[in-house]
């Protein structure tokens, strides 16, 4: 690296007082090599390309320079007067046959373009790229695109394009002259009149045959329209500040129909500013950390703002609301109808419960009242007592949520999950997403012989839904049940791999003639 390691390096651009003109662009990038005499003027131009033909093309053909050979430089057209042609000079010919005067021929309209596009950088939108569009006739016949790495305004772009595409029409037309010997010295870049419209004529091409001059003319002429623009509105890229980050641990069934082979965690990242990236974050328990990042969308994460009341998982709970704050308060929560609420739709987690809710009402800054709810969805019902302010409360779609894989060891301890912010978040891992769910409606009846009957329904982490006539699937590895019979001097128990079991008398011995408390787990 030598003695400047180390050493910063500074150096300073000087632009040009005034806006460059066209030749003067064309002279700096060809290292002299181009004389144009062009004095059309931009804000800026980027010569770039694997060649200087190959970098200032771009400009030539947007100006239309004309550039000729003339054997030491690429040289611009005579500036000066245009050189009268008489009438008597015109077909003239090396023998006797007859020659025309004036050879003119004219490319058909569908030749030449009917649109033209224009693309420049813009200042007064930071430099980006825009557009200018320039239309010849209402008959679409085909369209042109010129890309022109210069700074313009966008009403000197559209008069640039307006004034290429009409020299493209104008040079459909084509002359073709024949010259006495006394014009053996004109030569390609001149200007002539040879009395035919449009009058000035540019010679493009010449060449002698015997002692007459045929020289291939084009028409000489500048257009100079001027057209108004509007350079619209400039695409903002503002730059946003990344906020701090809120994280959320979710310990609850796998609703949604995952098929996990152990034990879950998910992670919910929300904040409160603007614009979302994954982010990553580290979830540790006793003895081990794991590496991972967050969803790549923002979960609709927040908290409780009151306290929500018990009620059952059978009814739609029209009585009790909780009033929930999200972390942004740009996301958004909406109401749904009983068929949506059917399908599944607004599930949430407030603290462990997993619910449903039919109306959101918005109260303002992120705030909504959640009403109109489907309560322990997910076999959750146990968590429904017990809610406080302060609740977590997170929108649970799989999008935006990351699922985390853990040990089985890590049951029952405390698991925390943190970013590089220093963000974090910890609950009581209590493996929620692989409990099988507990039974239902259990009954029980005695026959005249005294043996005990106990059924009861089935329910599947694999089948939450309530479909009329069908058993839940077992979703288990095996389908096995404890039943247990107590009474407060004795207890029995039994196990059964069906939702029913029948108890002889003798078994029931035991338990004497008190009351018993049947449990099925």
């Amino acid at each position: 690296m030598g003695w400047w390691f180390g050493r910063i390096i500074t150096f300073e651009l000087l632009a040009d007082a005034e806006p460059p003109l066209v030749g003067a662009i064309l002279s700096d990038a060809s290292a002299g090599a181009i004389a144009a005499d062009a004095t059309q003027s931009v804000t800026g131009y980027a010569a770039y390309g694997k060649s200087v033909a190959a970098a200032v093309q771009p400009l030539v053909d947007s100006f239309a320079v004309p550039l000729f050979d003339d054997g030491s430089s690429l040289r611009s057209a005579d500036d000066g007067s245009a050189i009268a042609i008489a009438t008597d000079e015109l077909g003239s010919s090396s023998d006797s046959d007859k020659a025309p005067k004036v050879q003119r021929e004219q490319l058909a309209a569908s030749a030449v373009p009917s649109t033209l596009r224009l693309t420049y950088y813009d200042p007064a939108r930071d430099y980006q790229t825009g557009e200018a569009r320039a239309v010849a006739s209402e008959a679409a016949t085909n369209e042109s695109q010129q890309d022109l790495p210069a700074a313009l305004s966008a009403g000197d772009a559209k008069s640039l394009a307006q004034q290429m595409l009409a020299r493209q029409w104008a040079a459909r037309e084509r002359l073709t002259v024949r010259l006495p010997p006394a014009r053996l010295g004109l030569e390609p870049g001149s200007i002539v009149d040879p009395g035919v419209a449009p009058g000035s004529w540019l010679v493009d091409k010449c060449t002698i045959d015997g002692f007459v001059a045929i020289a291939e003319l084009r028409p000489s002429w500048q257009p100079s329209t001027s057209v108004a623009a509007d350079p619209g509105r400039i695409v903002a890229n503002p730059d946003v500040v990344r906020g701090p980050t809120a994280l959320a641990l979710i310990d609850a069934p796998e609703i949604a129909g995952g098929e996990a082979s152990g034990p879950t965690i998910v992670v919910a990242a929300s904040c409160s500013m603007p614009g979302w990236s994954s982010r990553a974050v580290t979830v540790s328990g006793p003895g081990q950390t794991i590496a991972t990042e967050t969803a790549s969308r923002k979960a609709v994460l927040g908290q409780a703002l009151s306290v929500l009341a018990h009620a059952g998982p059978y009814l739609v709970d029209t009585v009790n609301t909780v009033d929930v704050e999200l972390v942004d308060a740009e996301q958004w929560l909406t109401s749904c109808d009983d068929d949506a609420l059917a399908s599944g739709a607004n599930l949430a987690v407030l603290g462990s419960e997993v619910l449903q809710f039919g109306t959101a009402t918005p109260l303002g800054e992120g705030r909504f009242r959640l009403a109109r709810l489907l309560r322990g969805r997910g076999g959750t019902e146990w968590a429904s007592i017990g809610h406080s302010a302060g609740d977590t409360f997170c929108m649970l779609d799989a999008n935006a949520l990351r699922p985390v894989a853990l040990p089985v060891s890590m049951r029952g301890t405390t698991v925390t999950v943190e970013d590089r912010d220093g963000s974090a978040a910890s609950l009581t891992f209590a493996a929620e997403s692989g409990r099988p769910l507990a039974p239902v409606n259990a009954a029980a009846t005695i026959d005249a012989a005294g043996n005990l009957t106990v059924t009861w329904t089935r329910r599947s982490r694999r089948g939450f839904a309530w479909v009329d006539e069908v058993d839940a699937p077992i979703g288990e590895s095996r389908e096995e049940y404890r039943v247990t019979i107590s009474t407060t001097s004795a207890t029995v128990e039994l196990t059964a791999g069906e939702p029913s079991l029948v108890i002889a008398a003798s078994d029931l011995a035991p338990l004497g003639a008190e009351t018993a408390t049947v449990d099925v787990r």
